[in-house]
């Protein structure tokens, strides 16, 4: 009797005590497209699937969601750095953004997972902790975040911080309501214009894709505007939304602070 007592009081401590890694963020509410997040995972309690305590481990996270793989992830057999957790001590681990993944910035959750012209595409954040062999790993888990909420805009641009390696992308909306140019509700065409700041004669136009509702085009600040970018001097882009048959009709101008990659 005394060793059936003592069995059932190991299973009853195994099953109060084994929990999963406590998740919590910084700041305490954050979307997909929020930067500077720090996400810190508590793992007093917390086993693999092997029943194993994770306390004092060198820990990576293997992230995916319903959208995309993390690009941190790199191969199950052949984990990148970028996805090593920071140890702050035995029992806390911390993730902050931004990643740095090489020579790549994640800045964002939707940047991680490559969705950041789509970030409300992202509905479910899960993930993993192992080893970087692995010789262990948990059950998959859940990362908790806030609803991105996508407010209707006459121009939006992606990412939302750009450095000049980025792809960017530039989007305007006719449908929007009220438009800054009501003319522009006729255009059957649509081309911007794209100006680096404080030099005008590198400007150039370029025809946007009917996507939807949304015009849209794209470019890579540092190779559209090479000699620019190489003098050190690529940090700001001013455009607007013109009507390709008719260019005097066109939209308030907006502006995009650029940085250099790898900042």
């Amino acid at each position: 009797m005394k060793k059936l007592i003592t069995y059932i009081c190991i299973f009853y401590a195994t099953v109060i005590f084994a929990q999963d890694p406590l998740v919590t963020g910084t700041p305490s509410n954050y979307t997909v497209i929020d930067e500077n997040v720090t996400l810190t995972f508590d793992v007093t309690n917390a086993t693999d699937n092997g029943g194993n305590s994770l306390v004092g481990k060198d820990l990576y996270i293997w992230a995916f969601s319903n959208a995309a793989d993390s690009k941190a992830n790199g191969d199950w057999t052949n984990i990148k750095a970028a996805a090593r957790l920071n140890k702050i001590s035995d029992t806390e681990y911390t993730l902050k953004f931004p990643i740095t993944d090489g020579a790549e910035t994640y800045n964002t959750f939707a940047e991680m997972f490559g969705v950041e012209a789509a970030p409300g595409s992202i509905t479910s954040i899960g993930y993993l902790l192992r080893d970087q062999a692995p010789t262990f790993q948990t059950d998959d888990l859940t990362i908790p975040f806030s609803p991105f909420k996508f407010d209707a805009a006459e121009v939006r641009t992606f990412p939302s911080s750009a450095t000049t390696k980025d792809i960017l992308l530039l989007r305007f909306n006719k449908s929007f309501t009220p438009l800054s140019n009501p003319a522009l509700t006729g255009a059957e065409n649509i081309s911007v214009h794209v100006e680096p700041v404080g030099n005008s004669t590198s400007a150039v136009d370029l025809k946007t894709i009917k996507n939807g509702r949304y015009f849209e085009t794209g470019i890579i600040p540092s190779i559209t505007f090479e000699t620019i970018d190489t003098m050190g001097d690529l940090k700001e882009l001013k455009y607007y939304f013109f009507d390709t048959d008719n260019p005097s009709i066109k939209s308030v101008e907006g502006s995009i602070i650029l940085k250099k990659s790898g900042i």
